[in-house]
């Protein structure tokens, strides 16, 4: 597969409740791919933020691709961006405040309290894409970007930019007992008191399975998703567990869109040879039973022997995984 030269731009943010904040956009954008752009918006609780972008804008492109990471994740599969461009379509690729490059020594490791934070970034480069003469936008995101890209697309400001959608393994659940599941929303009620308490520190069997250095075949910056794993705050889970059930109510009906999920899900905590053909980190299930409800007209389809993210996979796996997308793109003639 062909590497994609793409660049950065960050995007600094209003600070919030720990000081500084920033976001990231990762982008390919030919010709003229070495022109770094600054964005400045408001900062948050935690001070100084930014974001960063990546893109390819091709010329006469009508299409563009917005990716969204997911989370202890960043941009770095440059054969999606092939793949799109490759068809003609403009890619870009955005980096959220506290993600990657733009998380900033005082802030803490891919937080947020409330999804609608990212909100900002999202509409800027949602702009960006329409002002560079894109007349469709499909938002493509994976794992906590499929939950944050279904949040806009119910709630955002600029959700009428927004063409189709494309998930790979969206967070539309916790993987979670019954009982856990339970528990958990009186648990987060301490939340406001104690937003950092670390309530956990996610097995890294996953990231290990990927990542040339352990026991996987790609190479990605481990200093932005490391093993072992960032801490998980029990602010964090109190927002994403708000998320979860604000779009659990809703649905999505005019968008054109597809969702992505493994066949199967890997359960254990210790390592096993299944992680490299299973979602190790969500229940498929879910997946499969909140993408049809949420997305009652949409085609939901499991990619055999897939990992978390899809892309991710092996090479057959990823070649179906395209292909699929290939006859959705073509379709809704995009």
């Amino acid at each position: 597969m062909k590497k994609t030269n793409l660049k950065l731009e960050i995007i600094p943010l209003k600070k919030d409740y720990e000081g500084e904040v920033s976001a990231a956009v990762e982008y390919a954008n030919l010709p003229e791919a070495n022109t770094v752009e600054i964005i400045p918006l408001k900062k948050d609780y935690e001070g100084e933020v930014s974001a960063a972008v990546e893109y390819a804008n091709l010329p006469e492109a009508n299409t563009a691709v917005l990716y969204i990471h997911g989370y202890m994740d960043y941009f770095f599969q440059d054969h999606l961006a092939s793949f799109f461009m490759d068809k003609g379509i403009s890619f870009y690729a955005i980096e959220l405040r506290k993600y990657g490059a733009s998380l900033k020594s005082h802030q803490h490791e891919n937080f947020f309290k409330d999804i609608t934070e990212y909100d900002e970034e999202i509409s800027i480069v949602l702009n960006k894409i329409k002002n560079d003469g894109h007349k469709n936008i499909i938002i493509n995101g994976h794992s906590t970007g499929g939950l944050l890209a279904t949040h806009y697309a119910i709630n955002g400001e600029y959700k009428n930019l927004i063409s189709g959608i494309v998930l790979n393994s969206p967070f539309f659940e916790l993987n979670e007992s019954k009982f856990v599941k339970f528990v958990l929303p009186f648990v987060t009620l301490f939340s406001c008191f104690v937003p950092y308490l670390k309530v956990s520190k996610l097995t890294s069997i996953y990231t290990e399975s990927l990542h040339k250095n352990y026991k996987g075949k790609w190479n990605f910056n481990l200093k932005y998703k490391p093993v072992p794993s960032f801490n998980t705050y029990l602010g964090w889970l109190d927002g994403v567990l708000k998320a979860q059930k604000n779009i659990q109510k809703k649905q999505i009906k005019t968008i054109p869109s597809i969702i992505f999920h493994s066949n199967k899900s890997y359960f254990g905590t210790k390592w096993n040879d299944l992680l490299y053909e299973s979602d190790g980190v969500l229940n498929v299930d879910d997946i499969d039973f909140f993408g049809r409800k949420i997305y009652p007209h949409a085609d939901v389809i499991a990619i055999n022997n897939a990992v978390h993210d899809i892309v991710l996979s092996s090479g057959d796996v990823i070649e179906n995984y395209f292909n699929h997308i290939s006859a959705w793109l073509k379709n809704n003639s995009f």
